[in-house]
């Protein structure tokens, strides 16, 4: 039977965090890059500041302070077993904001991950933990919630068990795709639909396919109540024929196969054109628990020439439900052609794959890849800048779920320099980024997590240091000191900052390129010095010290 709705979970449990309606800027399982989103987004109208409170009675035990992730977080313990989370903070209510402070000067770093006992911060529903904000690697002022499970901090629970938000919009089917089976999914032929009276169906309603075996997949969203934004499609089930051979269910993660969600859609149509394809069927490589009740991975063989029909159920949290409806046929049953027929050499996705050349090497583990694939590789000539060849591995349209190594020959670089050499990363476009490298011999050393362009180049410049809202030597007015803060290449690693040579709580804010203190008011009259250091991912150091009056 089409499961569509969420188990109702005591729903008078936890509080709303805030005290404004819960508006969603984004939904539980909405598919982002390279993992699907766990929890809700609360809308706090783009602005930083309201009150954050505890939803319901525990201990705060957890809160962790990072330039990116999430920010600044809190993890509340419920007696009950399950966690709320709370991130993208602007700061903590004063007595969990004065612990974190002496924390960090203890450790003397801004990030900082605590585990206070729980006597430190027990907490009641509706008590005052913190303030909303944009802190992290947030693209806007929002409140990010999470409900995790009685297991631990590993399980994130789509939070529509425990709070009714108003809905009655089915999802909406746009587009529908059938994928070729027999040697790779490959590029997938493109079906219009169009909306009918018990829902969807295609703009043809019988559909004749040159295929032994394949695979559907949809364009789909899913609105709320007075709401513009998609929020994704809670629950997908295809049936053949009356029975079901696949479902998808949006009520719980697991953190380690985040990941996946580059097999669960078509990872080259988003890179390629922006769009969202979600496959209702499984790779071979994607080990995902959120799949359920699945008869041949949810793919299609065909052993007549019969029509046969083909029902894909969309459902979101909260029981509205639409149905695509069509009919396929394959026009010929041919024998599957293993890939091992194409030309190249084949890498299989449940074996360790090596390839070597004379000046490039690379170890990828098994288990990484989502399905076979031919290896492709070119070596393109040095270019300026670069300080070996330009290795095209595979291609950036092809996903990698973990990381292996890559080890590249350089050209040209002398012992003195070794130390500035990185490997660079681009899809074709440029430099997008460097790996953390190393050397080992005449090779150097990285890891990598995708395929596509890959050469050394060096990082010599030092990062830069800009102030802000002050000037040498002037008479300060402010007691919040900013600085904005960028790299090259190889990208900041470390900061500091000394207040006439004393450790300094410094603030990085990376998506602003901001780095700023705030002074103790009660700092002396008189003429003093901040002294900024800056460092990159290959040692590359800069200071700044800025002499002021106060």
């Amino acid at each position: 039977m089409f499961n569509n709705s969420i188990v109702a979970q005591s729903p008078d449990y936890f509080r709303n965090p805030l005290d404004i309606p819960i508006t969603l800027a984004a939904n539980f399982g909405e598919i982002r890059s390279n993992h699907f989103h766990t929890g809700f987004d609360i809308r706090t109208n783009a602005e930083i500041g309201y009150k954050v409170y505890a939803a319901a009675d525990g201990v705060i035990s957890r809160i962790k302070v990072s330039a990116g992730g999430f920010g600044n977080v809190l993890y509340i313990t419920h007696p009950n077993g399950y966690m709320t989370v709370y991130a993208h903070l602007d700061h903590f209510n004063d007595a969990i904001a004065a612990y974190v402070k002496q924390q960090q000067y203890a450790k003397q770093s801004f990030e900082v991950e605590l585990f206070p006992e729980a006597s430190k911060f027990p907490v009641r529903k509706s008590d005052l933990i913190a303030y909303s904000g944009n802190s992290g690697a947030s693209g806007g002022p929002h409140l990010h919630f999470e409900i995790r499970d009685a297991s631990g901090e590993t399980y994130p629970l789509n939070p529509a068990a425990f709070y009714k938000l108003e809905d009655t919009i089915a999802p909406k089917i746009t587009a529908a795709y059938i994928y070729g089976i027999e040697k790779t999914t490959g590029i997938p032929v493109k079906y219009a639909v169009k909306k009918i009276k018990s829902g969807y169906t295609l703009a043809k309603d019988s559909v004749v396919v040159n295929n032994a075996m394949v695979g559907v997949a949809v364009e789909a969203a899913d609105y709320m109540n007075r709401a513009s934004n998609d929020y994704g499609v809670f629950e997908f089930t295809v049936k053949l024929d009356g029975k079901q051979i696949y479902n998808v269910k949006f009520d719980k993660f697991d953190f380690a196969n985040g990941r996946y969600v580059n097999a669960f859609t078509d990872y080259k149509a988003i890179k390629t054109s922006d769009k969202t394809i979600q496959r209702l069927f499984r790779l071979p490589g994607d080990h995902n628990t959120i799949y359920h009740d699945l008869v041949n991975d949810g793919k299609i063989s065909f052993t007549d020439s019969l029509f046969h029909l083909v029902e894909v159920m969309a459902a979101d949290a909260y029981q509205n439900t639409t149905t695509l409806s069509f009919h396929v046929k394959g026009n010929h049953v041919t024998k599957a052609v293993p890939a091992t027929t194409e030309e190249g050499r084949v890498f299989h996705y449940n074996q360790p794959n090596t390839f070597t050349s004379d000046s490039i090497q690379l170890n990828l583990p098994a288990n990484i890849l989502y399905e076979d694939l031919t290896f492709s590789y070119v070596e393109i000539p040095s270019a300026a800048k670069r300080y070996s060849a330009t290795h095209v591995v595979q291609n950036a349209n092809i996903p990698v779920h973990d990381s292996y190594e890559i080890r590249i020959l350089p050209r040209n670089i002398s012992t003195t320099l070794q130390p500035k050499a990185v490997i660079a990363y681009d899809e074709g476009k440029g430099v997008s980024g460097t790996k953390t490298s190393h050397w080992d011999g005449k090779w150097l050393v990285a890891r990598a997590r995708e395929f596509g362009y890959f050469y050394v180049m060096l990082d010599t410049t030092a990062p830069k240091i800009t102030p802000v809202n002050v000037k040498q030597n002037s008479l300060l007015t402010t007691n919040n000191i900013k600085f904005t803060i960028s790299d090259n290449l190889s990208g900041i690693v470390a900061y500091k900052g000394l207040l006439d040579g004393k450790w300094i709580l410094m603030e990085y804010d990376p998506k602003n390129k901001r780095l700023q203190c705030t002074l103790d008011k009660q700092l002396a009259p008189g003429e003093h010095s901040l002294k900024i250091t800056v460092a990159d991912d290959v040692k590359n150091e800069s200071v700044y010290l800025l002499k002021f009056k106060k």
